[in-house]
């Protein structure tokens, strides 16, 4: 571990074909940090039919075959084992990275992003311990810290830590996360010319992207010339497109990008995000950067950080959501949301944030 450049290997088996925000962190680490290490990536291979929505100069990529979440096959296991995708997708990863006959001692630093794959790694390559970090959204599973030396931990948002306090008495450090420089305009946006309400992320049910088409639906919203963009991939997908995907004012654009989601948010209207569950809310600072004002839960894991930059409607209060929509009408109040929220944006930055945890993963 003598040479000017540290040695590490980031895990994390879904960013070469997920949109989420943990796959957006890893990809935004990885450049960030990629002229301070030699970084490699490992990741599950999207597989035939999906394509691999990172790539990145400067990093090496590996990939691995496993039972990606979404897959039928990990559908059929998950009710035979009567267990979690997520946790069929790390053990079928772990499987075949024994498989690949994968030598992780050439690695001076091994970084996770996910609960499952840092007790994995920890149980299965205990020798190697010293040389782990985990940069988690959160820690579910009993037994964890049993496996995984609490000290080795950080969470990457504020949902976490007060549980993990409460429930085994420890302290884990939490860390914000930043926004990238491609979603902020080269100068402030204008009233947009089109209605087109926006939702970015997981099509799953925590974030009630199931719920935000019905309402779409129901609310009258599209006769006044409202239109409903859908970005991303997920369980709920499949049946949202059988029972939504003929509408003429709601569209599912699938698996984008970053600079497609960048072009899409420079021309949405609102940002919709109707979620139960975050650790941070990523994709609202995203589109508060890009200076489209955001409509979400009142999540304390959002509102610690975001403050009253967002819009809180009623939890899924379908008036309270449309009432909330149509006060953006107004140029005046779309402009000084908008303005408020970029401004608010530019305090988190992915270069402070990386030195953070580069400063953690060495320097513990």
């Amino acid at each position: 571990m003598n040479q000017q450049k540290p040695r590490l290997l980031f895990i994390c088996p879904t960013v070469a074909a997920y949109i989420g925000g943990t796959e957006t962190v890893v990809s935004q680490f990885c450049h960030r940090l990629k002229d301070q290490a030699q970084l490699t990536l490992l990741s599950g291979d999207p597989g035939t039919g999906h394509q691999r929505l990172i790539a990145l100069d400067g990093v090496e990529l590996l990939t691995l075959p496993f039972v990606a979440r979404d897959s039928r096959l990990n559908h059929v296991l998950s009710k035979i084992l009567m267990t979690s995708r997520f946790k069929i997708e790390s053990y079928s990863f772990f499987r075949a990275l024994k498989q690949s006959g994968m030598d992780l001692s050439r690695y001076d630093y091994i970084v996770t992003f996910y609960e499952a794959d840092a007790y994995l790694l920890s149980k299965r390559y205990p020798a190697l311990r010293a040389r782990f970090r985990h940069f988690l959204p959160g820690v579910s599973m009993r037994g964890f810290f049993r496996q995984v030396p609490p000290r080795d931990v950080f969470y990457l948002g504020y949902r976490a830590a007060e549980k993990t306090k409460r429930k085994w008495g420890l302290d884990i450090a939490s860390l914000p996360l930043g926004v990238d420089d491609g979603f902020f305009p080269a100068s402030p946006p204008p009233y947009p010319s089109d209605k087109r309400l926006l939702y970015i992320g997981r099509l799953d049910g925590s974030k009630n992207v199931a719920w935000l088409a019905e309402f779409f639906t129901q609310s009258g919203l599209a006769q006044q010339g409202y239109q409903l963009d859908i970005v991303g991939d997920g369980p709920l997908l499949e049946g949202l497109l059988a029972k939504y995907g003929s509408s003429p004012s709601l569209t599912f654009h699938g698996r984008k990008r970053q600079e497609e989601v960048v072009g899409l948010l420079r021309h949405a209207f609102l940002l919709l995000h109707p979620t139960d569950l975050e650790s941070f809310g990523l994709t609202i600072l995203e589109g508060m950067a890009a200076g489209v004002p955001v409509l979400t839960h009142e999540l304390d894991s959002i509102k610690i950080w975001a403050k009253d930059h967002p819009r809180y409607p009623a939890h899924l209060d379908a008036a309270a959501w449309r009432s909330e929509i149509l006060k953006f009408e107004q140029s005046a109040y779309w402009r000084a949301v908008s303005a408020s929220s970029l401004e608010y944006a530019k305090s988190f930055t992915w270069d402070r944030v990386a030195a953070q945890v580069l400063q953690l993963i060495t320097h513990r």
